[in-house]
């Protein structure tokens, strides 16, 4: 029993057509059309959605759009006028008993999926039991998308799918404990940001966090701890994660994140952050502005594994 991989993230967006111009024209995703045509209304992982699902390695990114002016989608969009990453999807490769499991720690199936349920179909958790995370889970399948499917290249991996929480204990209980997610300790970073001389913060390209990294399969649950009140972050938190955690961004991993830039701003996508040095291959990232990906936070990810 195990959660093997993610299957897929699901962003909810206002205009399907101009997510997949985003994700297709300016970071070079391409839509898995074998599942999910183009040209047709594609039934998505919520009720009442079109949806196109959009590969990356043994995972998927699907975009999904309201067809009706009521449920689940409508309503996310309402609050949510740009969109944004509304649940992550976990395989099981047991999943009548690894729900079992979730249940015996707590973690209930929400009230309005329980009716009809077989205990085979995907399933959404209660957002309740999970510090406000909005999970499902669903049993494991053998999905290759085929190379027309892959893109342009530009990202060969999900590198991390990034969670910003009030405590790592809850988190580590809910992903090692709950999901039995082994946390892996040398990847842990981050803290307090360094201060000048005279007192005052040094400034630098990231939030002062602490990360933690739970691996499922060749992804990574990156948890972001605020190690201060005054960061990005710790504002995210306090007004997002009201529950205990909250969804904060995807992290794709490109070979090369410099082409990943030139595509993206070409196409109107806002670059945030510090900007990486011309060429350099390895050990560095790029971020892009949540406004023009659709209400996500984009981080190309493209630093070295720890030797």
């Amino acid at each position: 029993m195990s959660f093997t991989r993610i299957d897929h993230v699901t962003i909810l967006a206002p205009d399907l057509d101009k997510a997949r111009d985003i994700y297709c024209n300016g970071f070079g995703m391409s839509v898995d059309q074998s599942r999910t045509p183009i040209s047709k209304t594609n039934p998505g992982s919520l009720p009442d959605v079109n949806s196109l699902l959009m590969p990356i390695a043994e995972m998927c990114v699907e975009f999904a759009t309201p067809i009706t002016q009521k449920g689940e989608a409508h309503e996310f969009i309402q609050e949510k006028s740009s969109g944004g990453i509304h649940h992550l999807c976990l395989n099981s490769d047991n999943l009548t008993e690894d729900i079992k499991h979730l249940e015996s720690k707590g973690i209930k199936i929400r009230a309005d999926q329980l009716e009809g349920w077989n205990g085979k179909t995907p399933v959404l958790l209660d957002p309740n039991t999970t510090f406000g995370l909005q999970l499902m889970v669903c049993s494991s399948e053998d999905y290759y998308p085929h190379p027309a499917y892959r893109g342009n290249g530009n990202f060969n991996g999900m590198a991390h799918i990034g969670i910003a929480a009030r405590s790592y204990e809850e988190q580590k209980f809910l992903w090692e404990e709950c999901f039995k997610l082994p946390q892996d300790y040398t990847r842990d970073r981050g803290g307090p940001r360094e201060k000048n001389p005279d007192g005052t913060p040094r400034l630098g390209p990231d939030d002062p966090v602490y990360l933690k990294e739970f691996p499922i399969g060749s992804c990574v649950i990156e948890i972001s701890i605020p190690a201060d009140e005054d960061s990005g972050t710790a504002k995210f938190v306090a007004q997002r994660a009201l529950q205990g955690a909250a969804f904060h961004h995807i992290g794709p991993w490109s070979p090369n994140v410099h082409k990943v830039i030139d595509q993206a701003k070409e196409y109107g996508i806002q670059q945030i952050g510090a900007v990486p040095e011309p060429g350099l291959d390895i050990n560095y990232v790029a971020w892009f502005h949540p406004k023009t990906c659709i209400g996500t936070l984009v981080e190309v990810w493209n630093r070295a594994e720890p030797h």
